[in-house]
């Protein structure tokens, strides 16, 4: 993605129901960078970004991680 662009992304919680807590991407935008980068689709379970550990996190601090 370019320097200010946004990734295109929603993130929800893995609920309590998931064996890690962790965030699932719960809707991409056709055209924006996660999209176009063909590696990611809705429902995947976000566990790291950049080496940095999502799990157990809360949802604002995940956001927060992976602008």
């Amino acid at each position: 993605k370019q320097k200010g662009e946004m990734l295109g992304v929603v993130i929800v919680e893995s609920g309590w129901g998931s064996i890690l807590p962790t965030v699932i991407l719960a809707c991409m935008l056709n055209n924006g960078p996660a999209a176009r980068s063909g590696k990611l689709n809705v429902g995947d379970q976000i566990m790291a970004v950049n080496d940095t550990s999502l799990v157990g996190l809360p949802l604002a601090t995940c956001q927060g991680i992976i602008k």
